[in-house]
């Protein structure tokens, strides 16, 4: 095995999360405390040794690798590859592209979208849509082009909507859920489902009229 590991998109945090409530690697190891500090650490340098990680982590060697070999069995690590910057090789337009489709079609959409060479993320969504794809070409014309001339032909595909991106960041998500704050998250008037809120001014609540009165 080589001693170079993981690049920081290769983690998958939905597996770490099952794992997590489970309490059970799929080779039956228990996820602990060393194995998320291994997927920290992962994340902030997928090159660093074999070597490196197990003196980093205050392991053995082959403690290390079985551990290791364990996140990868599991579906917690789920790959090699560079994180390429898409603006330094000529990608620097990027669009969401909202789907709304005929709900008999989702096979045939589904099938079409390996001919996207411009997609790079693709997710089944809820709300008005039914699908966002994250696209990136060299321009504003490559889009309008994919989702006018291209996508439009589609018969699977009823209506699009295009939203252009204008600056971007990325983060790493915390491998470590907040179930704890489940409670106050309850007690605070937050349910399950919400998916959207608007946040209204003290004045104005003020000026609400009791139930009842008019």
């Amino acid at each position: 095995m080589s001693s170079t590991l993981l690049g920081v998109d290769e983690i998958s945090p939905l597996t770490v999360a099952r794992m997590g409530n489970s309490g059970q690697l799929g080779t039956g190891m228990r996820l602990d405390e060393t194995h998320l500090r291994m997927l920290e650490a992962l994340r902030e340098d997928g090159r660093t040794s074999m070597a490196a990680l197990a003196e980093r982590l205050n392991i053995s060697r082959s403690n290390a690798y079985t551990r290791y070999d364990s996140l990868v069995a599991a579906g917690a690590i789920r790959g090699v590859h560079a994180v390429v910057d898409p603006a330094a090789v000529g990608l620097g337009v990027a669009a969401m592209v909202f789907v709304t489709l005929h709900q008999t079609e989702w096979a045939d959409f589904r099938a079409r979208l390996p001919q996207l060479e411009e997609l790079e993320y693709f997710a089944v969504t809820t709300g008005e849509h039914d699908a966002m794809l994250l696209v990136r070409a060299p321009d504003v014309s490559a889009i309008h082009d994919l989702v006018v001339a291209r996508l439009a032909q589609w018969p699977s595909i009823k209506a699009t909507e295009t939203v252009f991106l204008m600056d971007e960041d990325h983060f790493s998500v915390s491998l470590r859920p907040r179930g704890s704050d489940a409670g106050a998250s309850e007690s605070a008037g937050e349910r399950y489902g919400m998916t959207r809120f608007v946040r209204t001014s003290d004045d104005r609540s003020l000026r609400v009229s009791p139930r009842g009165r008019p």
